[in-house]
């Protein structure tokens, strides 16, 4: 009677209502006695170590609102121990979850640590993938005291976007306990599941007054300076964006002449494959809304969606032995959200560029970008959606795309269909891409489906490279998600892999296996394993790898994530630079590691160990890549870093012949002094080897200061 009494309270809705205040709480992390007119939130369910148990340390929430805000205060105890606050390591906190659409599909996020850390973004893909690269307007603060911490936000209503009219909000709060490396929930949350946006609670009553629109100036100042070789340029410059919400769910952003410098640059890549290497967006512009300007993805890395708009191909890096990018002029976007519709259009236009560098000219002519892109949710938190995206010069230079996608989601499991058509001055091509994951309480299946025809070509704004490519997946096996003993969740998933690549009428035929224990301690490792006849690059092998990943978290202070990746393969780098076919070994050892010895100061150190053998077995080359690096926060507001980042090279394999022949170091000192207000000094200074030992290739330092008026 007890276990059925228990069953029944865990799987009944969670709902508290929002009420309304005329004294609004100050926001300075003590609860004071405004807070308990409000409903609260309470009896948060375990989600690790052991799910589907009381947390062992209490949290209380309330929820209060007046016409401008919304305000939400938390009460976290802790007994028996200290709350932990820490700058660099890990420390106690707390995520807010609002899906202000009710879309069953996405919410906002917003995290606030006990040492003043937050972050921000949204959930996508109900819950399958997260986007931390939005950043809103928010207030919030935090304070410590025995056995208690107790955090307050504020979130104005104009700085989100919502539907009109609905009353009622998607609700979830997620806790990070010290004690136990645990995690609790306000609703339940499931290993088997993960969390997952429809399973949200509801926060009822909603109902925003917040009157006018929201518009934000975003001026930017840019001084620079560059040396290159012989060459010293002193570049000051000044952009302006512009952002107005002319209702609760439409967004426009405008930029006219913006900076686009990296403020870090991209980390050196050793490509030994035979597609080019997929860069990071970092571009404020591109970054908000990026979750709009793309087809569905099911957050998992064996799955490639068709990436019709790469945004990094918009004021591309410029050819050797031209450096920098080329200048984009002015750019404008266009996003409305509801809970049945999303739409999002965006346009940019880069400049014309003509230089000459010892006889060498280059001659870029202005260029268009556009995309848009609408999406109608279907059956709760499925949806279907079009894409289009193009750019051009003229109209006998130019690159379009239309792609249509659909995914069906339920539960932990989640489908996706994908397709998409290009047009290259007059070149027409097809490409579909579709795949799958079904989860049960006691199994695992996954799979893909890729068929990219050989005229298919969006290189000149999307990434999709695999052009004559025809590939099949599956993998399915036992899911295990122990209530006791040291294995939280285990996975093993046989399959096979089918590819046919353009330059063969072969298949090639491999058998895997993908092999997952994560502990309740925070460890963890993976394997994946391929073998099978591989048929490419008019050549046919006995095809074999294998790669690992092992992560941890040990206590507060460090964390390792570590692993290496063997195979047997095509090396296209060695093949292209010496004019043959390379069959051979690779080992590839990679490392990531962060110590914290005290609360401000983190050391880290990352880097790869790429070993290449030659056809006849003998040990051709190692490329070392090591960098470490040196982070102080000062504050939650102000940090500094300094990394170095070396590239080795060695004769015939021998260790013993090592030489440095590229040297980065990097210098940034960033302070958010106000709302999306920042203020950042860089320096990078590269010395490379020409053949006389390391020379300076080039030297940048900067300033950037960018400042938010919004009302």
């Amino acid at each position: 009677m007890i276990a059925f009494m228990l069953s029944f309270f865990l799987l009944t809705e969670k709902s508290i209502e929002l009420r309304h205040t005329t004294e609004p709480p100050h926001i300075d992390g003590s609860i004071e006695d405004i807070w308990y007119q409000a409903d609260s939130a309470y009896d948060f369910i375990q989600y690790q170590p052991n799910d589907r148990v009381p947390t062992t340390e209490p949290t209380v929430a309330y929820f209060l609102a007046d016409d401008e805000n919304l305000y939400v205060a938390m009460r976290c105890y802790t007994p028996g121990r200290e709350p932990v606050a820490s700058f660099k390591g890990f420390e106690d906190h707390v995520w807010l979850y609002l899906d202000t659409f009710n879309s069953k599909s996405m919410a906002y996020m917003f995290a606030v640590c006990l040492s003043g850390h937050y972050d921000d973004g949204l959930l996508l893909e109900d819950g399958r993938v997260q986007d931390v690269s939005w950043d809103y307007v928010w207030f919030f603060d935090a304070k410590k005291y025995a056995e208690r911490y107790e955090i307050e936000i504020k979130i104005p209503f104009k700085s989100i976007r919502y539907k009109g009219g609905l009353d009622e909000w998607g609700l979830q709060i997620r806790r990070w306990h010290i004690k136990d490396y645990a995690v609790s929930h306000w609703t339940e949350v499931l290993q088997q599941d993960g969390m997952q946006v429809s399973d949200f609670g509801t926060l009822r009553n909603v109902h925003p007054k917040s009157k006018g629109y929201y518009v934000e100036l975003y001026p930017e100042g840019f001084f620079r300076y560059d040396r290159r070789g012989d060459t010293t340029d002193y570049k000051p410059s000044f952009s302006f964006n512009f952002k107005w919400d002319p209702s609760s769910q439409m967004t426009i952003n405008a930029t006219v002449n913006p900076d686009f410098a990296q403020i870090e640059s991209d980390p050196y890549s050793f490509n030994l494959s035979r597609y080019p290497v997929r860069l990071e967006e970092h571009r404020p512009f591109f970054v908000e809304g990026l979750d709009v300007f793309r087809m569905s993805s099911l957050g998992l890395g064996f799955f490639n969606p068709l990436d019709i708009f790469y945004s990094r191909t918009v004021g591309a890096p410029l050819p050797a032995p031209w450096v920098g990018s080329l200048p984009i002029l002015g750019g404008i976007k266009l996003i409305n959200k509801s809970s049945d519709w999303n739409f999002g259009a965006l346009g940019a236009y880069t400049s014309e560029f003509n230089d000459t560098i010892n006889g060498d000219t280059l001659n870029l002519p202005n260029r268009g970008f556009a995309v848009a892109r609408i999406n109608r949710a279907l059956l709760e938190n499925s949806d279907i959606g079009l894409m289009f995206s193009g750019t051009g010069t003229s109209s006998d230079d130019y690159n379009l795309a239309l792609g249509f996608d659909a995914a069906y989601r339920t539960g932990p499991s989640q489908f996706i269909l994908q397709s998409a058509i290009s047009d290259k001055n007059a070149k027409r091509g097809y490409a579909v891409s579709s795949g799958g994951v079904y989860r049960s309480s006691n199994f695992i299946a996954v799979g893909r489906f890729v068929s990219v025809d050989d005229s298919f070509d969006v290189g000149d704004m999307g990434y999709v490279p695999w052009q004559g490519v025809t590939d099949i997946y599956f993998a399915a096996g036992p899911a295990r998600y122990p209530q006791t003993g040291p294995i939280l969740r285990f996975y093993l998933e046989p399959g096979f892999v089918l590819t046919k690549y353009p330059e063969s009428d072969q298949w090639s035929k491999f058998l895997c296996l993908f092999v997952e224990p994560r502990f309740r301690n925070l460890w963890g490792f993976n394997i994946y394993a391929q073998a099978g006849d591989m048929y490419e690059a008019d050549t046919n092998y006995l095809y074999r790898s294998i790669e690992t990943s092992i992560w941890s978290g040990l206590r507060e202070y460090m964390n390792l994530h570590f692993g290496f990746i063997y195979s047997h393969r095509y090396n296209y780098y060695r093949s292209l630079l010496y004019g043959e076919k390379w069959i051979a070994n690779q080992l590839w050892l990679w490392h990531w590691m962060s110590f914290v010895p005290i609360s401000q100061l983190s050391l880290i150190t990352y880097g790869d160990f790429v070993m290449e053998w030659d056809p006849q077995g003998q040990l051709h080359a190692i490329t070392p890549i090591w960098t470490p690096r040196i982070e102080y926060q000062i504050n939650a507001d102000m940090d500094i870093s300094l990394y170095s980042e070396f590239v080795f090279h060695t004769e015939e394999g021998k260790l013993s012949t090592a030489e440095v022949v590229s040297n980065r170091i990097g210098l940034l000192f960033s302070w958010n002094f106000l709302p999306k207000s920042w203020l950042f000094v860089a320096f990078n200074n590269l010395r490379q080897d020409e053949g006389s030992g390391l020379q300076l290739a080039e030297r940048i330092a900067a300033i950037k200061v960018k400042y938010l008026i919004y009302f």
